[in-house]
């Protein structure tokens, strides 16, 4: 009796190549991203007119990826170079309160104090929608004991904030307000806000977007699409050509098995 599990062999192999031909026509740009990280690359590449499609990095478990078609790489590479994409990563209360040394100083402990305060107020800023990057810088004076009854220095803070619009996100009095309010002492008015927009989103030609059937994509990514479903539409043929050889093959071993049966039974 004929099998047909060559014919399983064969479809099992089609399939991984059709899948690695659906992913010849993208490239990631983004590795190894927290989600917050990847929406924020997804939404600037869509703002400089590139398609991009997040997706769950196979490499790294409960991270993120961002892919873009072959013909836009290049062009979403200098969108995240001067968009400063991905985010840096602030360091929040645990990672910097957790490096303790063997024996502790006081003025270690409150060096990591201050440096955590400004991780964790970068990281409120990051999570501002058309923020780009945020630097925080606390300067608080140390009480020192020689100094005598005289009024103590009083803590300043200055804040780097570059945003995507025109316009900046948040004002300077918002800002200023936000700063003070996590460092005990420190007015609003000793905090210096310095913002940042950057360049105007790049017109270029092939960012329009242009159906192939019932298939949406970028004009520059058309060619790898035609070539993607030209290459599907050749292994379809080979496939069907290689089964309907084997059925035929199979036809005809059970045709001449019956033959032989009925010249036994002579």
């Amino acid at each position: 009796m004929y099998r047909a599990r060559p014919r399983s062999r064969y479809r099992l192999l089609g399939l991984v190549a059709v899948g690695s031909l659906l992913g010849a026509c993208t490239i990631p740009v983004a590795t190894d991203l927290d989600e917050p990280a990847a929406n924020k690359v997804v939404a600037a590449l869509g703002r400089n007119g590139v398609a991009a499609d997040k997706q769950r990095d196979s490499e790294h478990e409960g991270r993120f990826s961002v892919d873009v078609g072959r013909g836009d790489a290049s062009f979403a590479l200098a969108v995240m170079a001067r968009e400063e994409l991905p985010p840096p990563a602030a360091p929040n209360w645990s990672e910097t309160l957790g490096q303790g040394s063997l024996i502790p100083s006081r003025a270690d402990e409150r060096a990591k104090l201050l440096l955590a305060t400004a991780g964790e107020l970068q990281r409120s800023l990051l999570g501002i929608d058309d923020v780009i990057s945020a630097r925080v810088h606390l300067a608080v004076p140390d009480r020192d004991v020689l100094e005598g009854d005289g009024p103590p220095t009083p803590p300043t803070a200055s804040v780097l904030l570059k945003h995507g619009n025109a316009d900046p996100p948040l004002s300077a009095v918002d800002i200023q307000r936000l700063v003070a309010g996590a460092v005990p002492g420190l007015d609003p008015s000793s905090v210096v806000v310095v913002t940042k927009a950057v360049a105007e989103p790049v017109e270029r030609k092939g960012t329009e977007l242009v159906r192939l059937g019932p298939l949406t994509t970028t004009r520059s990514s058309l060619p790898y699409l035609r070539w993607m479903i030209a290459c599907v539409a050749t292994l379809n043929a080979c496939m069907v050509a290689l089964l309907f050889a084997l059925w035929t093959r199979g036809r005809r071993s059970a045709r001449a098995r019956a033959n032989l049966a009925l010249e036994r039974e002579r």
